[in-house]
């Protein structure tokens, strides 16, 4: 059996001693007795996500477990190189999934994520887009087609799959909300080593 999960930090398994074997999706895939696939990393956004669900041949797995990030978020294309930031020389790891290479990643919430080099009037491009630009109906938006893009494709290949968010104020019928407050945080307020036993407890539910 093979699974997939896909999504960004909580995915991930940020802030986890020991990553690999503390994050929901190895410990679900060990009750599964099933090999587990996550090219989450963190900082996606909805639009990431989305692209590398594109980008995968999902028909290669049993079960798919997609959790879906922040509204604002989004990524832009690269491939000149010529962001200088600390996003940009993470990127240039010789680990990086291949997916995300060239793919910078834009997060409002934390300024060195939001520095490009891109100067408009005086002032970083992506500052002046979200202060001037963005309005969280753009970000429901996102959030609508790329949670019917994947679940319709998952569903037409009748390939079993849920569906999680981190978005609180979400308004899509998700099969599982991670941001409550029963799932304990680390200081970064990502899950917990307890946390991410809770989190696959209750996904074994769902199946």
């Amino acid at each position: 059996m093979r699974l997939l999960t896909l999504g960004d930090s909580w995915t991930f398994g940020d802030e986890l001693e020991d990553r690999s074997n503390q994050r929901f999706s190895t410990l679900i895939s060990r009750r599964m007795n099933a090999e587990v696939d996550n090219p989450s990393t963190c900082g996606l956004s909805n639009h990431a996500i989305a692209r590398i669900f594109l980008e995968t041949d999902i028909s290669a797995y049993d079960l798919v477990i997609i959790q879906m990030s922040q509204i604002s978020r989004t990524e832009w294309y690269d491939k000149k190189g010529v962001s200088k930031t600390y996003k940009s020389k993470l990127q240039n790891k010789p680990n990086m999934p291949k997916m995300l290479v060239d793919w910078d990643k834009i997060m409002p919430t934390k300024d060195i994520f939001m520095s490009t080099g891109h100067i408009l009037d005086g002032k970083e491009w992506w500052i002046r887009y979200y202060e001037e630009l963005y309005h969280d109906k753009y970000g429901e938006s996102d959030e609508m087609l790329f949670f019917h893009l994947m679940k319709n494709k998952l569903t037409s290949m009748s390939i079993p799959h849920l569906m999680l968010t981190i978005n609180k104020k979400t308004k899509m019928p998700f099969d599982l909300q991670l941001n409550k407050s029963k799932y304990p945080r680390a200081k970064g307020d990502h899950p917990t080593s307890l946390g991410h036993i809770m989190i696959a407890s209750d996904i074994m539910k769902l199946l």
